[in-house]
C-alpha cells in the first residue's frame, strides 16, 4: 500500500543557506586545523576549485576522501553546529509541521554524517525516513573511506523514480542547477533561494526554507482535498 507523500529535500543549500563555504568544504577547513601548512594549502586550494566547478564528481569525491579520511566525530559535529546557527525556530517549526502530513527524506551530492548530525542537532533526526548521499565510513585504522550512493543530479532523478512505487505525491525541494533531474522527476519541485533573486528558474521560488515548506504544506492540504481525478 502507497503511503500519501514524500517531501524529498537537498541538503547543502537547502535545509541551511552556503555562507563562503558549504559543508563539505566545512569539513575539509576543519580538518586541516589539526594538520601541517602544506595539507592546509592543498586543502584551501581544492576549496578554490570546487567554488570554480572544476571537478567532476569523480574527481571530487577521490580528492574529498584524502582531505577528509583523518577527520573525527567533532569536526562533523562542530560543522552542524555551523550550519545550525543559520536556522531559526520558525524553520524547524514549519518542518515539524510538514512532518506530520509528508514523510521526509533527503538526497543529496553531500555527506550523510554530515547532514544527519545537523537533524540530531535540530532535534529532527527521527523526523527523516532517509538519507541518501555519499557516507564517510571508518576503516580498523580509524581512517574514513567514501561511500558514494548519490553521485551526482542524475542519481537523483533515479532515487526519485525509485520511489514512486511506494508514494502517491512526491514533492522535491532543491536551491540550484544540480537540482534540476530531481525536481523534474517529482510530481511538483521547488527552489529555495534564500534571499538570492538574481536566478530564474522553471519552478517555483521562494526566498527562505520556511516560505517553501509552508508552501509544500498547502499544496499536499489542497491535493488531499481536491477530488482523485483532479490530482496530478
Amino acid at each position: 500500500m502507497k503511503e500519501k507523500s514524500l517531501t524529498i529535500f537537498d541538503f547543502d543549500g537547502t535545509l541551511y543557506p552556503i555562507n563562503s563555504y558549504d559543508s563539505e568544504q566545512l569539513l575539509i577547513l576543519s580538518a586541516a586545523k589539526e594538520r601541517g601548512v602544506l595539507f592546509k594549502k592543498r586543502g584551501k586550494h581544492f576549496i578554490e576549485q570546487d567554488q570554480k566547478g572544476v571537478y567532476d564528481d569523480a574527481s571530487f569525491h577521490h580528492r574529498y576522501e584524502k582531505l577528509v579520511k583523518q577527520a573525527t566525530s567533532t569536526m562533523i559535529d562542530e560543522v552542524a553546529d555551523i550550519l545550525l546557527s543559520s536556522i531559526g525556530k520558525r524553520e524547524k517549526e514549519a518542518l515539524l509541521r510538514l512532518s506530520r502530513i509528508s514523510d521526509l527524506g533527503i538526497l543529496t551530492c553531500g555527506t550523510e554524517n554530515i547532514a544527519r548530525a545537523f537533524l540530531q542537532k535540530l532535534g529532527m533526526d527521527d523526523s527523516f525516513s532517509f538519507i541518501r548521499g555519499k557516507r564517510l565510513v571508518r576503516n580498523e585504522e580509524g581512517i574514513f573511506h567514501l561511500l558514494v550512493d548519490i553521485a551526482g543530479p542524475e542519481d537523483k532523478a533515479l532515487a526519485v523514480d525509485s520511489l514512486r512505487a511506494d508514494y502517491e505525491t512526491i514533492i522535491a525541494i532543491g536551491d540550484g542547477p544540480t537540482d534540476i533531474p530531481m525536481l523534474e522527476a517529482a510530481d511538483h519541485g521547488m527552489i529555495v533561494a534564500w534571499n538570492r533573486q538574481n536566478r530564474q528558474y522553471p519552478f517555483d521560488t521562494f526566498p527562505s526554507l520556511e516560505s517553501a515548506v509552508l508552501h509544500s504544506i498547502d499544496y499536499l492540504e489542497s491535493n488531499t482535498r481536491a477530488p482523485r481525478s483532479a490530482r496530478r
